[in-house]
Parts: C-alpha cells; sequence; structure tokens
C-alpha cells in the first residue's frame, strides 16, 4: 500500500471520528477499501471508500449520518457502504468482485477485520466477471454515442471508464490461477503474456486517468477508437478463459 499524503490521512481520521461518535457501540468494523487502501489512489481525483458495518442497518441509524453527506462530498468521500453481518455473508455469492476486491485491498479503521473471514466462490466470480465486463462494454458503447464526439468529453469518458476494466482484469488473472500485482501497470503487463495480447491503448487510458498523458483535440478519436478495441479484445479474451473454465 502507498503512503497517503498528509492532508488525505487527516480527512480519514477525521471521517472514522465522526463514524465512531454517531454508532459508538453498535459499530463493528470501519474499513477503508479501494485505491486509497492499495497503490492506485490519484489525489484529488479518486474518491475515499468506507464500509461501515453496525450491529443492524436500520432506517434511524442512516438518518444520523444524513447531516454529514455533503460535507463528505466534498472531501471526496463517496458516500459510504452501510451493512450488517448477516448482509454480508449472505451476499458473498451475488457481489463477488466487490468482496474480492475489498479483501485485497482494505485498511481496519475500528473494529473486527471481518473482510478475512470470508471465501469467494470461483464460479460467482466467473459469472460476474462475464456480466461485468460485456455490461460496460454496452455502456461505453452507449456513452460514446452521448459524447457527440467531443475531445473533452471523449477523454472524460475513457479517463473515467479505465478503472473499471482494470478491476476485472485482476479477478481473469485469478480466474487463471495467477496471483496479480497490486500496482496496475504490472497487472496489465500479467493480462498481455497470459492471453497472448497487447492493450497499449488500455495503458494510454491509464496514463490519461493519471493526468501523465496529454491529448491534442484530434487525437482524442484516435484514442478512443484504439480504446474500445482492446476492451473488445479484452472481452474476447474473458469469453475464452469462460469456456475453458466451464
Amino acid at each position: 500500500m502507498n503512503k497517503l499524503d498528509a492532508r488525505t490521512e487527516q480527512t480519514i481520521e477525521k471521517f472514522s471520528r465522526e463514524i465512531r461518535t454517531l454508532y459508538g457501540d453498535d459499530l463493528i468494523s470501519l474499513v477503508l477499501y479501494g485505491s486509497a487502501a492499495g497503490a492506485d489512489f490519484v489525489p484529488d481525483r479518486s474518491d475515499l471508500n468506507f464500509l461501515v458495518v453496525l450491529k443492524e442497518v436500520t432506517p434511524e441509524a442512516l438518518r444520523k449520518a444524513i447531516p454529514l453527506v455533503r460535507d463528505w462530498h466534498r472531501q471526496k468521500i463517496a458516500t459510504p457502504l452501510f451493512i450488517d453481518p448477516d448482509f454480508l455473508r449472505a451476499s458473498l455469492d451475488l457481489f463477488p468482485i466487490e468482496f474480492s476486491d475489498m479483501q485485497e485491498q482494505h485498511r481496519v479503521l475500528a473494529g473486527q477485520d471481518l473482510l478475512l473471514e470470508f471465501k469467494i466462490s470461483p464460479r460467482n466470480l466467473r459469472l460476474q466477471c462475464e456480466e461485468e465486463l460485456k455490461g460496460k462494454l454496452l455502456h461505453l458503447r452507449r456513452a460514446y454515442l452521448e459524447t457527440g464526439s467531443r475531445p473533452e468529453a471523449l477523454e472524460e469518458l475513457i479517463a473515467t471508464s479505465v478503472k473499471s476494466f482494470l478491476v476485472i482484469t485482476r479477478h481473469l488473472l485469478r480466474l487463471k490461477g495467477l496471483k496479480p500485482a497490486h500496482e496496475f501497470l504490472e497487472t496489465l503487463v500479467q493480462i498481455e503474456e497470459a492471453f497472448g495480447t497487447s492493450f497499449e491503448a488500455i495503458r494510454d487510458a491509464h496514463s490519461l486517468r493519471l493526468r501523465a498523458l496529454r491529448l491534442e483535440k484530434s487525437e482524442a478519436t484516435t484514442l478512443f477508437d484504439r480504446y474500445l478495441a482492446d476492451i473488445e479484445d479484452l472481452a474476447a479474451c474473458a469469453e475464452t478463459l469462460f469456456r475453458e473454465t466451464q
């Protein structure tokens, strides 16, 4: 896990104090997950994601947090996920990608580490990977139409969409029996080697997301064309893997 900047750490500590004050003994676990608990956090761009596990999630419990939500958003804190232990146990088969990611990249801020207690079914993970990959590909095509080919809109679409595909690549590697790296570029090399192909446009999209790549207006459409082709190739690789594991 990369060391976070001081301002981000202060934001995390402030949020943790607020949650502990709001819920007291009803709080079972407070977890930071996502990029801030891993290696891909980008200050001022990435959101902070938190899992709040309470003894019972009631409307009254949720109402306690409502006055703070707007301020959280101003601090780049995504609206937290509120769950109880029973919901967590019963949802592993429905959200294996999400909970696998939380298991891999999380930091316990208060209470118990419940995430390490659970096992994810490879079959459920395979099914969700297929559904997510094809669904996101359809969304990407539809969103492209809505940009009207405007360069600024295309750049934003590429930069904001690439992370979701990066998440899926890690799970494809797991399904192939490999341990994914923590750094995205290393993961991309792994997926290229595993499937014998190249995803240079996805690499450029990642650089765009990190603001390490600057495009001329005329280059946005070209990059999107290459990026969409890479995503379609990734979907084809995934379909091959799905057939192999059935």
